[in-house]
């Protein structure tokens, strides 16, 4: 069973990590002439991906790891709930994203290469394996891969949990929390190491998107959450209290900022992956031990609402920009403000539409028609007898 506990600063983190995501998608063009340092922030959005991968892993081991670090709740239950949560809205938004997809297809290609093409790139990105195709990863609605790499984690999760983690001793946390952090800087450090010449969100090399979209190139990521989480579990199960948290979320937050302003004399590749995942897991530790004054911040109930629907915003902002761009060709307005003003606006507003018609009520319906096969039993073959000689 799930503990189903309840940690709104960790959900309104979610709506300030996704919405650093958009400002960077939609949001350069508007600070040409802002300081350097704003810039850096929010061009360095796309390392709150990483945020989101830490922070699934700690959720994660919170919700369903017991002390010892084993799972009560069956697989097969496990990836059914995993699969109601994220593919109702998944799957709208492949279809609101296909006509725009196949149209620039049709331009760039002719109707019969397009039809191929996004017949192949549809296929993988409903069967959400487009990370493991690198020139596929972004091809669909671009921030699907992520959706792709996070479904890798929870395909191998059950298993953390029925081998590995109850064999850790607990001693040994914090070395495997290094370890797991090396290597995730390894694959990026080697590129940073090997390549030539400037390197930023632009550049497009096969190793690099390797490095970026590979689900087990940023796997070390989750892994750094779920050690954090079972961290987590252990010390509420043996009634450990060593402070609010409130030094421990702040840290992390400043460490996360800090960096963000100082980027463009960081690579781009360490950026990208695993470098900030201790400040992550810095921040959501804090928080999930009250947070201080930014976890009560973080858990108004206007921005926990907000950050039940990030999940919807993250996936919908391509297609509310094709929205938004049609828009301003009817009204023949072209303003990089307008855009962005007209991306959060209406972005923010179907998320939470969306979250409360579409993500809520068909996780219900998805769970329901998995049931039978969660409570069927596993088929075993039988051996066939061999006569004794």
């Amino acid at each position: 069973m799930s503990r189903g506990g309840s940690l709104d600063s960790l959900t309104g983190l979610r709506f300030l990590a996704a919405l650093h995501v958009v400002l960077f998608h939609f949001g350069m063009p508007c600070l040409v002439t802002a300081p350097e340092g704003l810039r850096n922030w929010v061009g360095s959005g796309y390392s709150a991906v990483g945020v989101f991968f830490v922070l699934s892993g700690f959720v994660l081991a919170w919700n369903y790891l017991d002390r010892d670090g084993r799972m009560e709740t069956g697989p097969r239950a496990f990836l059914a709930a995993r699969l109601a949560r994220v593919y109702p809205v998944y799957l709208l938004t492949f279809l609101l994203s296909a006509p725009p997809t196949i149209a620039a297809s049709v331009a760039a290609n002719g109707w019969t290469v397009a039809l191929g093409k996004t017949a192949v790139a549809g296929t993988v990105s409903l069967a959400l394996v487009q990370a493991w195709v690198p020139v596929l990863a972004l091809y669909w609605n671009p921030p699907g891969w992520s959706v792709a790499v996070e479904s890798v984690f929870y395909v191998l999760f059950p298993g953390l949990a029925r081998g590995l983690l109850p064999r850790l001793r607990p001693s040994l946390l914090p070395v495997a929390l290094g370890g797991v952090w090396l290597l995730g800087l390894l694959p990026p450090v080697l590129f940073v190491a090997q390549h030539e010449g400037p390197v930023n969100a632009a550049t497009w090399t096969l190793g690099l998107a390797i490095i970026k979209f590979n689900p087990l190139m940023r796997l070390p990521e989750f892994l750094f959450g779920v050690l954090l989480g079972w961290c987590f579990v252990r010390e509420r199960a043996d009634g450990v209290k060593k402070g609010s948290g409130a030094l421990m979320a702040a840290a992390g937050a400043a460490l996360l900022v800090a960096v963000g302003v100082a980027s463009s004399w960081i690579p781009y590749p360490l950026m990208h992956n695993a470098l900030l995942a201790p400040a992550s897991g810095l921040l959501v530790y804090g928080l999930a031990r009250g947070g201080g004054p930014l976890g009560w911040l973080l858990s108004r109930p206007w921005l926990v609402h907000l950050g039940g629907a990030s999940y919807a915003l993250y996936l919908l902002q391509y297609p509310v920009s094709q929205a938004v761009e049609s828009l301003e060709r009817v009204l023949d307005l072209h303003s990089p403000v307008a855009r962005l003003v007209g991306v959060l606006v209406l972005g923010v507003a179907a998320s939470v539409w969306v979250h409360r018609y579409v993500e809520t009520p068909f996780r219900s319906r998805v769970r329901k028609a998995l049931q039978p096969w969660v409570d069927a039993k596993p088929r075993v073959e039988a051996r066939p007898v061999v006569p004794e000689a």
